[in-house]
């Protein structure tokens, strides 16, 4: 068998169940305490005009409902639902509660109407009107409820207006029909325009939502999943100025992946995008500082920004990566280097005396990066702090070959 299909409202309103039973309970202490106190305050005034018996019964069971209501609402506060589903089921307590109001509010338009005083019948008619008007408010935010409400209240005093016979009766209670008419279309508009406001609301977040991921998308290279150049840039930028402001060392790294033209030309461009996503993806892990960054700037050229982090450090996690390549055994029969993939590494810091901004950072990894390259690649080569000559061994730091370079280089164990 076919599933009935919903009206269109329902399927509307059922996307803003949870805000509406939300909202109309959160609301309701103000019904409850409005009720009960206009109750008690019309039963004073009818105090010698109707009979007490009448009276005393019709405020017991109002205070009875209110109570139910009261309790219905401290269930919900302790529930505190979160599905729709549960929201569903609440929503048949507030409308069951809303009607038991009206029911009440609609017995004094019989047993509490003064069969001769006509200010009595005055006042009893206000303050039903009155009840109406102000739940329009409190009741409108979730569907059938208002009408629940309002159409008990106004259906027996009017019918009980009319019965009395006479031409102002007969006036005043075609008065009360067209008032309440008026307040169940003017509830149904604020419904509407509570419920297109929620959607509005729901569509403004969702599109924030959309926005920010595509914000997000736009800075990842879309074949590593790593961030892209846009991303690199605007966070070096933020972290310069951090480390300028906090006075703290600030480095970056420039790598790039061994004869890789050789690589695509030897192996088809499709392995050397795998080859591409493998390394990148090995970069990311190696990394273990939620502030550190690796950004794919080229086709197989990389870079780090490492937040406060000097130049010895920078070598260190440009080491670490390093050695994490080349535990991924990567074949690659074209290189002249090794038989397995390998990646160049220049290194540069904020605290050298050539850096002081953000471009001139990226002037000395690059060229530092050449000559990483120029020296035999696989290796790393730092920008100097001076003019002396450093060579990098990997037993520690010494003199270099005859001081005919002017860069510090790390030279690894195994090439």
């Amino acid at each position: 068998m076919d599933n009935p299909v919903r009206p269109a409202s329902d399927s509307q309103d059922s996307g803003i169940l949870v805000p509406q039973i939300a909202q109309s309970f959160h609301l309701l202490p103000i019904s409850l305490i409005v009720n009960l106190a206009i109750g008690l305050i019309l039963a004073a005034v009818l105090w010698n005009a109707v009979p007490t018996p009448l009276l005393l019964s019709w405020s017991g069971l109002l205070i009875a409902v209110t109570g139910a209501r009261f309790l219905t609402l401290r269930a919900f506060r302790n529930a505190a639902p979160k599905s729709e589903s549960d929201h569903a089921v609440w929503m048949k307590y507030f409308l069951a509660g809303a009607c038991a109001a009206g029911v009440v509010w609609g017995l004094s338009g019989i047993l509490l109407f003064h069969p001769s005083s006509f200010p009595h019948q005055v006042v009893l008619a206000f303050v039903l009107g009155g009840m109406v008007a102000g739940a329009v408010p409190l009741l409108s935010s979730v569907r059938h409820a208002y009408g629940c409400f309002a159409i008990p209240v106004m259906v027996p005093i009017s019918i009980r207006m009319m019965w009395v016979g006479d031409q102002i009766h007969l006036v005043m209670g075609l008065m009360i029909i067209i008032f309440g008419l008026a307040m169940l279309a003017t509830a149904i508009l604020v419904h509407r325009l509570y419920r297109d406001s929620e959607k509005l609301r729901r569509d403004l977040f969702s599109s924030i939502e959309v926005e920010q991921a595509l914000e997000y998308l736009v800075r990842l290279d879309s074949l590593t999943g790593i961030p892209n150049r846009r991303l690199f840039e605007e966070e070096l930028d933020k972290e310069w100025a951090r480390a300028k402001r906090d006075h703290a060392p600030f480095s970056i790294i420039m790598a790039d992946i061994d004869h890789f033209k050789e690589y695509n030309d030897h192996y088809g461009h499709p392995a050397g995008d795998l080859c591409l996503v493998d390394v990148a993806q090995a970069m990311h892990h190696t990394l273990s500082r939620p502030g550190d960054v690796v950004a794919r700037i080229g086709g197989e050229e990389f870079a780090f920004l490492l937040p406060q982090t000097d130049l010895i450090g920078a070598i260190a996690v440009a080491e670490q990566i390093r050695e994490r390549i080349l535990a991924l055994n990567l074949p690659h029969d074209a290189s002249p280097v090794a038989s397995h993939v390998t990646l160049s590494f220049g290194v540069s810091s904020s605290e050298l005396a050539s850096v002081s901004t953000p471009s001139e950072l990226i002037r000395t990894s690059d060229i530092a990066l050449y000559e990483a390259k120029r020296s035999g690649r696989n290796q790393i080569v730092a920008a100097p702090k001076t003019a002396s000559v450093l060579v990098a061994e990997p037993r520690g730091w010494e003199r270099g070959l005859g001081g005919s370079s002017a860069w510090p280089i790390y030279r690894p164990p195994f090439i």
